[in-house]
């Protein structure tokens, strides 16, 4: 064998070994990375099946909970995010947020909020319907975050009916006070004329009443809410009725409005007669107020069941359809301005509704035709409503 096959030899067997060597290493990596895709599958699966568990834990939850990943997609929500958002049967998730809600200043701050993952952020209240929803992003994980949207609906509405509250009554405060200024400055520079000095005492004092009519329902109401029902209340409804009718006497014969009054002898109601009689009073008044001189005003009383029912019906102008559902919200008006000419100050309504509110009683609105406005109180019979 000469020296040139054997250094062959040598260099093929040494080009073998390292073929070897390196046929090793690759099935070492082989399994490297078989090891590695499996350790990942199982990371997978974990993570699949712990958003599954936050899918199924969020779904009994009563508030609105989304699941998004870093870039805004949805990846899950739960049954109450479907009922408020209502997203199509048809969309399969993840879809992008703006599948769900499309307000341009709400999804900037959502977009913020993400690149600031994983500190959580608060974001603006969601309107959607009738919904309204205080939103906040909350990290999951390094990857994800939870969108938490809770109901404030009628937190908001409380609120709005706050400021309205709060901008009428200082409306009607302020208006017969700047009368009230007016004529008393007038009074100071041109006292001594006769005819204004009279004008003026009597613009003095129908604001003053005025002014005092609205502290007395102010008044009312505060003792409603926080005053509660007596117990074992009870009256005779058509003895109350009676003497609210006659209450109401002077105003009648100022407009010559005929009365018409239909009652049983007897009929036992579980409330108080102070508060009935409150009830009657506003609703006879608002009745006065609107209608025509000369008209008619009917009143009529009956057992029904277990109830009694107390109809009070005009000939005025009635309620339009759509304010039939707000008449008795405070402060209230169809016609603000000609309700103020009438004396009104939008709580009479308000105060009748809260008041039976208390004993289980409601109040219902009807325009008659061909004009007219009907007014029936139901009022249990019972024992004293309990809620």
């Amino acid at each position: 064998m000469t020296i040139w096959t054997l250094l062959l030899l040598v260099a093929l067997a040494a080009c073998l070994l390292r073929l070897r060597q390196q046929h090793q290493e690759l099935a070492g990596q082989r399994l490297q990375l078989r090891e590695l895709n499996q350790q990942r599958g199982n990371l997978e699966n974990v993570l699949e099946q712990r958003g599954r568990r936050l899918d199924v834990l969020f779904s009994a939850v009563n508030e609105a909970v989304m699941r998004v990943d870093r870039i805004g997609r949805v990846l899950a929500v739960n049954a109450q995010a479907k009922r408020v958002f209502q997203p199509s049967p048809l969309i399969e998730l993840p879809q992008s947020m703006l599948i769900f809600y499309r307000d341009p200043a709400w999804h900037k701050s959502f977009a913020n909020a993400l690149k600031r993952l994983p500190e959580a952020t608060a974001l603006p209240d969601i309107e959607v319907d009738e919904w309204v929803l205080a939103s906040r992003l909350a990290p999951l994980g390094k990857e994800q975050a939870l969108l938490l949207c809770v109901d404030i609906t009628e937190q908001a509405k409380l609120e709005k009916q706050r400021r309205t509250f709060l901008s009428n009554l200082m409306h009607d405060l302020k208006t017969p006070l700047t009368s009230l200024l007016g004529y008393a400055r007038s009074l100071q520079s041109f006292g001594d004329d006769e005819s204004l000095r009279q004008e003026a005492a009597q613009v003095i004092a129908d604001e003053a009443k005025h002014v005092n009519s609205l502290l007395d329902a102010l008044l009312t109401l505060d003792q409603i809410e926080f005053g509660g029902s007596p117990e074992d209340a009870h009256c005779d409804a058509s003895q109350v009725v009676r003497l609210a009718c006659e209450a109401s006497k002077p105003q009648l014969e100022a407009k010559a409005i005929r009365l018409q009054l239909q009652c049983p002898e007897q009929a036992m109601v579980a409330m108080s007669s102070d508060d009935l009689h409150r009830c009657l009073g506003n609703v006879l008044d608002n009745a006065l107020r609107h209608s025509p001189d000369g008209g008619e005003i009917s009143v009529g009383v009956s057992v029904e069941g277990s109830h009694c029912i107390i109809e009070i019906g005009d000939e005025g102008p009635g309620i339009a359809n759509e304010h039939l559902g707000r008449v008795t919200e405070r402060f209230y008006r169809v016609d603000a301005a000609r309700n103020r000419a009438l004396g009104g100050h939008g709580l009479g309504l308000a105060i009748v509704k809260e008041t039976l509110s208390i004993y289980g009683a409601e109040v219902r609105f009807t325009n008659h035709q061909p004009h007219g406005l009907g007014v029936r109180l139901i009022i249990p019979t019972g024992q004293l409503y309990r809620p």
